[in-house]
């Protein structure tokens, strides 16, 4: 198992959708994070693709928003994939088991 911890910013607001599963619906919350990392003088940043499961992302929902720096924790998986001009690509998706909500605006 591949375990995920990061702090970056949301690119956009969380969505949240009902899948049909075969235990019945469940909501899931996607966002995505963009996590910036320096190595000497270069600046990359990775993507991570988030899914909260349940209950769980009612307060994603309800307080995050675009822009916001969060801190996730979950189960990782990485997609490999082909991207349209032939080149390969991969994608990095979590999981989330637990995150952080920003500070309250004073």
């Amino acid at each position: 198992m591949l375990n995920v911890t990061a702090t970056g910013n949301l690119v956009a607001d969380p969505e949240q959708n009902t899948v049909q599963t075969s235990q019945g619906s469940l909501e899931v919350t996607r966002m995505r994070l963009l996590v910036n990392k320096k190595k000497g003088q270069e600046e990359i940043t990775t993507a991570l693709d988030c899914a909260i499961w349940g209950n769980k992302g009612n307060a994603a929902m309800a307080y995050l928003k675009k822009g916001d720096q969060i801190t996730i924790a979950g189960a990782g998986n990485i997609n490999a994939f082909t991207k349209k001009n032939g080149e390969d690509g991969a994608s990095i998706e979590v999981n989330v088991q637990e995150y952080s909500l920003p500070p309250k605006p004073k």
